[in-house]
C-alpha cells in the first residue's frame, strides 16, 4: 500500500471516530439536556424564615451522597446538605480518615470497608427517594461552613423528613447541625424523635446496625 493511500485511510478512520464521538455527545445532550448553571453565590447571614422550594429535581453528580446532593430548581443548580443526619463517607483518603473512623464508632465499631459500603447504601437510598419526586425542600440558606452547600430539610408527602427516613433505615447517625423545623418542632423534640428511630433501627438490625 502506498504511503498516500495509508494516510488517506487513516484520516478516514480518524474522521469516523470523531463523528461517532460527536454523535454520542449529541445523544447524551438529547437524553439529559445541558446541566443547569450553579445558582449565584449568596451573601450575608442566613434567613430567619424558611424558604420553600417545590418541584425541585435531583441532579446526577459525582459529589452526591446520602446526606448531601445537588438539585435543580427554577433553572439553577443548588447544593444542599441535611440537618441532623450524617451518612457515612463513600470513599477513604487521608483527609477524611478520621471522620470515617468516627462514623464507624457511631455504629458500634464497623471496619473501614463496611463503613464505606454503608455510605454507598445511603447514597443509593437517597437517590432512589429523590428521583421518585414528591418532596419539598425547606432552607434558610444557612451555609455549611465556608462552602457552596446550604442546610435544608427535605420533606416527603408522608410528612417525614429525609433525615428521619435515613435514621430509621440505619443509614445515618444523628450528628451535625440541627435547627427548629418548618412545622414548628424544636431541636430537642426532633432529636428525641430521631433517637427513637435509631433505637428501632438498632433493635431490628437495619443498615449499619446489621451484625
Amino acid at each position: 500500500m502506498s504511503p498516500f493511500l495509508f494516510k488517506r485511510r487513516r484520516r478516514r478512520r480518524e474522521t469516523l471516530w470523531t463523528l461517532l464521538l460527536l454523535a454520542a455527545a449529541a445523544w447524551q445532550l438529547w437524553q439529559h439536556g445541558l446541566p443547569p448553571p450553579d445558582a449565584p453565590p449568596r451573601q450575608g447571614p442566613a434567613a430567619s424564615a424558611f424558604e420553600t422550594l417545590r418541584g425541585a429535581r435531583l441532579l446526577r453528580h459525582g459529589s452526591n451522597d446520602g446526606d448531601s446532593f445537588r438539585v435543580e430548581h427554577g433553572g439553577l443548580a443548588h447544593h444542599f446538605r441535611l440537618y441532623f443526619a450524617d451518612c457515612a463517607e463513600t470513599y477513604l483518603n487521608p483527609q477524611n480518615a478520621a471522620r470515617v473512623r468516627d462514623q464507624a464508632r457511631a455504629f458500634g465499631g464497623l471496619d473501614d470497608a463496611r463503613t464505606l459500603t454503608l455510605g454507598d447504601e445511603a447514597r443509593q437510598f437517597t437517590r432512589a427517594l429523590l428521583e421518585a419526586g414528591g418532596f419539598v425542600i425547606h432552607t434558610r440558606w444557612q451555609r455549611v461552613y465556608d462552602s457552596s452547600r446550604f442546610y435544608a430539610f427535605v420533606v416527603f408527602a408522608d410528612g417525614e423528613d429525609l433525615s428521619e427516613k435515613l435514621v430509621r433505615a440505619g443509614l445515618a447517625r444523628i450528628h451535625t447541625t440541627g435547627a427548629p423545623l418548618p412545622d414548628g418542632r424544636g431541636v430537642r423534640e426532633f432529636e428525641a424523635r430521631l433517637r427513637t428511630l435509631e433505637r428501632e433501627a438498632r433493635t431490628a438490625g437495619r443498615g449499619g446496625w446489621r451484625r
